[in-house]
């Protein structure tokens, strides 16, 4: 419940997308297996897009909203955030690992030729 109450604090950032994206995986990942902080999301997020409507209807912004399905959209859209995260992180470690094997090997093969020319 803990857990729940330190989410349901982090739905407003969320909403305006100020969440930092290591915040953004665990609130995503809690808000997939949690009813009640989805529920509680679902509300804040109509409430968003109902004030968004009403600050803007001299403006051609007076269609219905489709709720559910955008906040089914950000949700993904989040989702695929993390996605893109973990996929150029584990990019970053194998750029890293690569470049940390052919420069050992570099030397390696440096020091073997020292050895060849009788420089050691």
């Amino acid at each position: 419940m803990n857990r729940c109450m330190e989410i349901q604090a982090q739905i407003t950032d969320y909403i305006d997308g100020s969440l930092t994206p290591d915040k953004l995986e665990g609130f995503i990942t809690h808000i997939q297996s949690c009813e009640e902080c989805r529920e509680e999301l679902n509300i804040y997020y109509t409430l968003y897009l109902g004030i968004l409507q009403l600050e803007h209807e001299d403006e051609e912004v007076k269609e219905l909203y489709d709720l559910d399905g955008a906040l089914a959209e950000e949700l993904l859209h989040s989702e695929h955030l993390i996605r893109r995260r973990h996929f150029f992180q584990g990019l970053r470690y194998v750029i890293y690992t690569t470049a940390f094997w052919c420069i050992l090997l570099a030397t390696l093969l440096q020091l073997r030729i020292f050895v060849d020319l009788g420089i050691l």
